[in-house]
């Protein structure tokens, strides 16, 4: 059983990743920690809480970090060219165009970091993150607690960078982008690191057969997912926005699904002083600028009908509740 935090800017793919987890019998979700990304923390950490109570789990859901550490999080958001149509990736609130009924509840009393560091302590090393936003909360909790570098975290797994290209400039990935100070500390940070890019979330795109038969299930998690893709698939067939990409439900898989993807491990680097490559994750790939040793496992292939069989076993485990 994997001990897990979720740490996310839900998020349309994001919000799929959650309901995985949710339902996973392979994951102990320990919390959800929000911070600002896809959209504002005011919409972040309200979907993310939403979202579990309409599906009936008490899961702590504790709010993060507003903004990156030194970054305009607006600028960054009018350099994404993926606003098809004027239609955001993920609409107006993160959700696309489904909206969760407000459960009324407060946040967990603890905010993100501390919640990291409580979840920590109390896991005994086998605390896993799985981080699917901008990694600025990471980065917090290890500068405030820098004692979770001991051993602390069993590993972290990211949905970030690429080797190659980006998908908000020529060579940056979003979440990336957004705090690549953050994305630095954690990669420096010695903790066990995988890193889940654009070069195989790209490839990870749900088959609309695929989207009828979640659908057809029809429990309440899996006519969430159903309506959340149904919205990937209007914006990408009226609009020529990106496909029904798993971007983050994908980094969870990684997180917890031997053999769902393969990679190598390398040293990773992010650009943070660039006019033109800040956010750009450095693969070193061959030796000609530096022999860094490998500081993390980084996804190249994947194999999707593993996923999309992993995908659905979860979404099945929601008819016994």
């Amino acid at each position: 059983m994997h001990k897990i935090i979720i740490d996310c800017d839900t998020g349309t793919d994001d919000a799929i990743a959650l309901v995985a987890a949710l339902n996973s019998p392979d994951i102990d979700l320990r919390a959800i920690t929000t911070v600002s990304g896809n959209v504002d923390l005011c919409y972040t950490a309200p979907n993310s809480l939403n979202l579990a109570r309409m599906l009936g789990f008490p899961v702590k859901v504790a709010k993060g970090a507003p903004q990156p550490i030194l970054r305009d999080l607006k600028k960054i958001r009018l350099m994404d060219a993926d606003e098809a149509g004027g239609l955001p990736t993920h609409g107006q609130t993160g959700m696309g165009d489904v909206v969760l009924p407000a459960c009324g509840e407060p946040f967990y009393e603890k905010n993100a970091v501390e919640t990291i560091w409580e979840e920590a302590q109390a896991c005994g090393g086998e605390l896993e993150i799985v981080a699917i936003g901008p990694l600025t909360n990471i980065a917090h909790a290890l500068m405030v607690y820098p004692q979770l570098k001991e051993g602390l975290i069993k590993k972290i797994s990211f949905m970030g960078g690429a080797a190659y290209g980006g998908n908000t400039t020529a060579v940056a990935e979003f979440n990336i982008l957004c705090d690549p100070e953050a994305a630095r500390i954690v990669l420096r940070s010695g903790i066990p690191l995988v890193m889940v890019g654009l070069d195989v979330t790209e490839k990870a795109a749900v088959p609309d057969e695929d989207c009828e038969i979640i659908r057809q299930m029809g429990t309440k998690d899996a006519v969430l997912v159903a309506d959340i893709l149904d919205f990937m698939r209007m914006r990408r067939d009226e609009f020529g926005g990106e496909d029904t990409l798993m971007h983050d439900a994908l980094a969870l898989a990684a997180a917890v699904l031997p053999g769902v993807v393969s990679g190598h491990d390398y040293y990773v680097d992010v650009e943070c002083a660039g006019e033109y490559t800040f956010g750009h994750t450095y693969v070193q790939k061959d030796h000609r600028l530096t022999r860094s040793a490998p500081n993390c496992w980084v996804a190249e292939e994947v194999d999707m009908n593993c996923f999309m069989d992993w995908l659905k076993d979860c979404l099945e485990q929601s008819k016994s509740r």
